[in-house]
């Protein structure tokens, strides 16, 4: 059977080239690297008009050297920041979860736990953490103070999650003769696992912030000592060194839990085809 000469041009037309496809892809992602170049551009502008001292206002360049020539240093410190930061995060992830699921199950332990969780949140971590250096030690205050501040998006995520299931769903897969823990599996997690994903996205991010906040107290080692350490010293070309390197750091953590939601969730990252129209 011949096919029509005008379907064949009209389906080439409509299947875009390879080529065209990764353009359009560069395209889309130019700003990742055009904005960071221009935000070094104007940095170096500024360094330029102001005349600063090093001392003051480093050099992009001054800065780059910092990272190459004290990498051995910046990497010994970035260890126990990475480490603090990481069993933090964990043991959030954890801890809302499992809150996320009693809260979002019994009405009574939402009217008991919910206000703590909020209040948890309204302290000033900064104004907690030399007490709570008093009862524990820095390593312990530091995990503690970084689960502390990333739970909450965990905790508030997974119950709105948990909650948004369907119920008729629910009670479809009951009436079919599924049980009550299958149907909870099988229908209500996977419903909330897009909202946890945006918590686990964002106490990815601040358990960077909750690491850093105990080193400033006490520490030894860390990012955030190092920070103190030389900004006291003058040394502000290795402190923005190490801020670079907590801002590598969280950017790292908050792609890993990017690509667990990718591998999770793969659905609801495929591109949806518009529908061709047809030609008369």
């Amino acid at each position: 059977m011949s096919t029509a000469p005008g379907a064949v041009t009209g389906a080439a037309a409509a299947t875009p080239a390879p080529g065209g496809r990764s353009w359009r892809r560069l395209a889309r992602r130019a700003p990742l690297l055009l904005l960071p170049l221009a935000g070094l551009a104007v940095w170096q502008a500024l360094v330029w008009l102001l005349d600063a001292e090093p001392w003051l206002v480093p050099s992009p360049a001054e800065v780059a050297a910092v990272l190459v020539d004290e990498r051995a240093r910046l990497w010994f410190h970035a260890q126990a920041t990475i480490a603090g930061t990481l069993v933090g995060f964990a043991l959030a992830t954890v801890a809302g979860v499992l809150i996320a699921a009693a809260i979002a199950a019994s009405r009574v332990v939402e009217g008991l736990a919910y206000p703590w969780v909020v209040a948890s949140q309204a302290m000033p971590i900064l104004s907690i953490a030399p007490v709570m250096t008093i009862w524990l030690d820095y390593r312990a205050t530091q995990v503690v103070i970084a689960t502390v501040v990333c739970v909450f998006p965990v905790i508030v995520t997974g119950v709105d999650g948990l909650r948004a299931a369907d119920p008729q769903l629910a009670r479809t897969m009951r009436t079919l003769g599924a049980s009550r823990r299958w149907t909870w599996w099988h229908v209500t997690v996977p419903s909330a696992l897009p909202p946890l994903f945006s918590g686990l996205r964002m106490a990815a991010v601040f358990a960077v912030s909750g690491a850093v906040v105990a080193e400033y107290v006490g520490a030894e080692r860390g990012l955030g000592y190092l920070t103190e350490i030389s900004t006291a010293q003058f040394e502000t070309a290795v402190a923005v060194a190490a801020i670079a390197w907590l801002t590598a750091i969280g950017v790292a953590l908050f792609a890993l839990v990017a690509l667990a939601e990718r591998l999770a969730l793969p659905h609801r990252h495929r591109p949806v085809r518009r529908p061709r129209r047809s030609r008369p």
